[in-house]
């Protein structure tokens, strides 16, 4: 049921889409002018009316900021971009703002930018997974570069010169060193897994404060690390310790590991012997766990309560959870419909106090931000407890219209309960009280004459007086209610537990049933889709077969028939063409015999010639030789 006690305030302000909440005032980043504008101390009945502090920064970011973040003191302001963190110092309450200027004041801020981790590779791009404030001064972020299991821990200085300075690098669940000094291998049949979220709580132990930061995985591993905030505040520029982890969670029927946690959120509560870690096991279910720490650097998560918001047919999901810092057995959540509940945890004193019974997590839904009225759809941007110029407590909720983009800040006013600290703090003579009850009870049930009644009945005539039948009749009772009744509640409480993770473990394969009916429609109308296709196809080859026929049918009727006349005279004129083909033939051969007869005639021609030449010669020789015989004989 909604409380009444709630107010719509519109939220005019022009180019501010990133807000956060401080104690008492409001924050909200203008990305036109790149200035932040506060408003502080917060009056309800003229939020609008009252001008607003301008905050000018001495650099502007140069990309889109997403969030803000305040540290302990409100003293530094976080603008986290995808990529990157600027930090801007803030104004402290003493100083005067300068009153000439437009607005109710301005003044110029500080900001230095946090630089991200440089990268081997160009083509890698860095981008901020989480940031988290451990103090005023201190504060813890991961990138995806170099790894996305790395937390970088740095430091703040603002005494002397603003800057800031990397202390220490923790690496969350890659690898350990084990007793012998060698890495212990994890075996894993999924891909490395990267850090999601980041959150923190404090506990005491003695004289020490510890802070303790979660890191919660995108395959649901919850890693823890110790650090000592006296460590932190000493100035050391060495912090040791390592994460832990992963984090057993109890019972194992709860344990979240290999689920997708691509949309999960966690957060810590309480400041106390026990902490609190609440996280989201799915889209509309809470796990409530105790952090134990049986001994050093050993820790589980006892799983006290499983919650299961109420869900609409729009299937909403847990979007954001913020932590009551004034009662730390309260936290506030909301929903992608707009809903705002209030979950108040009641056994955390029981435990401390060592009761069996422990009473149910009350759950109230406060507001839907949505206007029914104009059936418009809201979104929540950002939620948070504040305290008005009246020393009210409130929560302030901005949410914006999908349809207009219009604004509304919505203030409801929560209920006043007595805080878990004062409950949870026992004194010493309580402690020893009931440690002393503690053990006389045991005393009492392991004494004789304390576990049999004082008087045995027999058939014996022996008359019990009142006073004995009253003390057996009593002790009868005791027995009975702690041999009995206490089993009995035992075997309650055990089914009940059971009942609670058959009801989980229902509602699961419930959204299993669905995931499949879902899947299964998809096949289906694939199915279909795919039938169309291949009828479309089939007839598609129908078409092409019969015009095809038709093609075939076309070109036999085309074909003229032959006669056998026409056939013998075909044969006939292929005998006349290949008489042809031999007389051409013999043709080219009697040409080419011609030529070479001509060329043979030639060279007798040309050798008949040199013959008698050479004849000539011979005869004109001899006939010298015999004019000179003559000659000789002659002269003889």
């Amino acid at each position: 049921m909604s409380l009444s006690s709630s107010k719509r305030i519109p939220l005019e302000w022009p180019n501010i889409d990133v807000f956060t909440f401080g104690k008492s005032s409001l924050y909200g980043y203008d990305s036109i002018n790149h200035c932040l504008v506060v408003h502080s101390s917060i009056q309800i009945n003229n939020l609008n009316a009252v001008s607003n502090d301008r905050l000018h920064l001495s650099s502007s970011p140069t990309w889109p900021i997403r969030r803000l973040i305040l540290n302990e003191d409100e003293t530094i302001l976080a603008l986290i971009a995808d990529k990157i963190a600027y930090l801007v110092f803030l104004p402290k309450p003493n100083v005067q703002i300068n009153n000439n200027s437009p607005s109710k004041g301005s003044c110029l801020c500080s900001i230095i930018r946090v630089p991200p981790i440089e990268s081997s590779s160009p083509t890698l791009t860095c981008s901020l997974i989480d940031f988290v404030w451990l103090n005023s001064s201190h504060f813890v972020l991961v990138y995806t570069i170099p790894s996305s299991s790395e937390c970088h821990l740095y430091k703040v200085r603002s005494l002397k010169q603003i800057g800031i300075e990397h202390l220490h690098t923790y690496t969350v669940g890659l690898s350990s060193i084990n007793k012998f000094g060698t890495p212990n291998k994890k075996i894993s049949l999924h891909q490395p897994s990267d850090i999601i979220k980041l959150d923190l709580t404090k506990r005491q132990e003695k004289n020490l404060e510890l802070i303790l930061l979660f890191a919660m995985k995108n395959d649901g591993e919850i890693f823890i690390l110790e650090i000592d905030q006296n460590q932190l505040l000493s100035n050391e520029n060495k912090i040791f310790g390592e994460f832990q982890g992963p984090i057993c969670i109890l019972p194992s029927t709860f344990n979240n590991y290999g689920s997708d946690h691509g949309q999960t959120t966690f957060i810590c509560l309480s400041n106390s012997i026990y902490p609190l870690l609440i996280y989201t096991r799915d889209k509309s279910k809470l796990n409530q766990c105790i952090i134990l720490s049986p001994s050093k650097n050993q820790y589980y998560l006892y799983t006290i309560d499983l919650i299961c918001l109420p869900t609409n047919q729009n299937g909403q999901i847990i979007t954001s959870i913020i932590r009551d810092r004034f009662y730390s057995n309260r936290y506030y959540l909301s929903d992608s419909s707009a809903n705002v509940y209030l979950i108040e945890i009641s056994w955390i004193d029981q435990i401390q106090q060592g009761l069996k019974q422990f009473q149910p997590t009350r759950i109230q839904h406060l507001i839907n931000g949505n206007n029914n009225n104009y059936k418009i759809i809201n979104y929540i941007q950002q939620m948070n407890l504040i305290q008005t110029n009246n020393n009210q407590l409130y929560l302030a909720i901005i949410i914006k219209s999908q349809i207009n983009q219009q604004k509304e800040l919505i203030f409801v006013h929560c209920p006043s309960f007595k805080p878990i600290e004062d409950s949870l703090i026992l004194s010493e003579s309580d402690k020893s009280k009931s440690s002393s009850e503690f053990v006389d009870r045991i005393r009492s049930l392991v004494s004789r004459d304390q576990s049999i009644p004082y008087i045995t009945l027999s058939t014996s005539s022996t008359n019990i007086s009142d006073s004995d039948f009253e003390k057996n009749l009593s002790q009868f009772v005791r027995i009975l209610t702690e041999q009995y009744i206490e089993k009995q509640e035992n075997v309650r409480k055990e089914l009940e537990y059971k009942q609670n993770y058959l009801k989980d473990f229902q509602q699961t394969q419930i959204d299993e049933y669905k995931q499949l009916n879902e899947k299964f429609e998809q096949i289906k109308k694939r199915f279909q889709i795919l039938r169309e296709q291949y009828q479309q196809e089939c007839s598609r080859r129908k078409r092409l077969s019969s015009h095809v026929d038709d093609l075939l049918s076309v070109i036999e009727q085309s074909t003229p028939v032959i006669s056998d006349a026409e056939i013998r005279m075909q044969q006939q004129l292929e005998k006349y063409q290949i008489q042809i083909d031999c007389l051409k033939e013999n043709f080219q051969r009697i040409q080419q015999f011609i030529l070479s007869s001509q060329d043979q005639e030639q060279f007798e021609n040309l050798s008949i010639e040199n013959i008698q030449n050479f004849v000539q010669n011979h005869r004109q020789q001899i006939d010298q030789m015999k004019k000179q015989l003559q000659a000789i004989q002659f002269n003889k």
